[in-house]
């Protein structure tokens, strides 16, 4: 008799729930589909589809803004370490994470994701079904970190550091706007010197000014 299947390879329930939902979401919007059409895309009950996600204005929030069950806040699978080093290096550090975010925007799953967040997510907020700023503040909560931890070592000048963070970031929502509309633009097809365009307009404005 065999024996039962190891953790490895045991269904990860709530991940096919997530692509299921992924696909019709981006296929037919948010009000084109019901919790039975992803239970029978991903092959399960919708049982056990609530057993993950309490209503689909959750499962939602969840393929929009990766919400995780854990909830701790990440960059994504590769993010760079912690900054550890001085204002010679913090430029160097900056332009790596703008491009680690880039290449995450440019895979075929993210581009759908930003289309349904552009498509259906404000519009879902100013209906009270989903807290979007509450889990946009979630989602944002590593880089606004790192600009306190910077403002600390001095390397940032004293500023709100959400603020600041928003600052860093609005770019990269320029980038995935232009990114769906104009994949042919010069800036995708140069991350890098975007990248680097990006980090010395925001340091000469947010950079700590030398004594």
């Amino acid at each position: 008799m065999a024996g039962r299947p190891k953790a490895s390879e045991a269904r990860d329930t709530r991940t096919e729930i997530l692509d299921a939902a992924l696909e019709l979401f981006a296929d037919k919007g948010f009000y084109g589909v019901s919790i039975r059409d992803v239970a029978r895309a991903a092959g399960v009950g919708v049982s056990a589809l609530y057993h993950h996600f309490a209503s689909k204005d959750e499962l939602f929030a969840a393929v929009v803004l990766e919400i995780r069950p854990e909830g701790r806040p990440s960059l994504g699978p590769g993010e760079p370490p912690p900054f550890a080093g001085d204002a010679a290096e913090l430029p160097v550090y900056l332009e790596r994470l703008l491009l680690h975010a880039m290449d995450r925007f440019a895979v075929l799953r993210e581009r759908k994701r930003f289309r349904i967040f552009l498509s259906d997510g404000p519009r879902l907020a100013l209906e009270g079904r989903i807290n979007l700023w509450e889990r946009m503040l979630v989602a944002r909560q590593p880089i606004i970190d790192l600009m306190a931890r910077l403002m600390a070592q001095g390397l940032l000048r004293q500023a709100d550091a959400e603020l600041t963070a928003l600052t860093f970031i609005a770019p990269l929502m320029m980038w995935r706007q232009l990114q769906s509309v104009s994949p042919d633009h010069v800036w995708i097809a140069r991350p890098r010197d975007f990248a680097r365009h990006c980090v010395t307009h925001f340091l000469n404005g947010a950079g700590a000014r030398p004594e």
